[in-house]
């Protein structure tokens, strides 16, 4: 299974919102957070890490340290789609494109800010944001809480 990169993730994910007319919607805060959403998903379904770089537990929630330094002369507004001059669609394989359509569709739909509370009240950002120092957020970590998760979620339709 090929391992992208996170930026090959947040590229995916603006091609979605332009292709589905989204509009101008995703944030530096809002993209943190579809990333670590999508890297649990990837790691409770498939097993592996869907990229390659850490997360870390910042103040405001995951942060993916490479996405935020790029994408952080945008502050609080939204992602340029001009970033898609570097969108490649042959980095996909078909395992990225069955799950990366679920994932922004599920998460897509919130606020930054809804998203950021989101990860506040979970526990692989919970267990592992210090004030003092910033921890990266365990890989183990993740994918333990998304398998509970998916567990829980299959559990209330029976």
């Amino acid at each position: 299974m090929k391992t992208l990169n996170a930026y090959d993730v947040a590229l995916y994910f603006l091609y979605r919102a332009r292709e589905l007319d989204a509009g101008d919607v995703i944030s530096n805060l809002k993209m943190q957070k579809m990333l670590y959403y999508a890297q649990g998903h990837f790691l409770s379904i498939v097993g592996t890490s869907l990229f390659k770089e850490s997360i870390e537990a910042w103040k405001h929630g995951p942060v993916v340290k490479s996405i935020y330094d790029r994408f952080k002369k945008y502050g609080k507004l939204a992602i340029d789609f001009k970033e898609l001059d570097h969108f490649k669609h042959e980095v996909y394989n078909k395992t990225h494109l069955d799950l990366l359509p679920f994932i922004f569709n599920k998460y897509n739909a919130y606020s930054a800010w809804e998203l950021r509370n989101k990860t506040h009240n979970e526990s692989p950002w919970v267990d592992s944001y210090d004030p003092f120092i910033t921890n990266e957020i365990p890989v183990e970590l993740i994918k333990d809480f998304f398998i509970k998760q998916a567990k829980k979620e299959a559990q209330s339709y029976l």
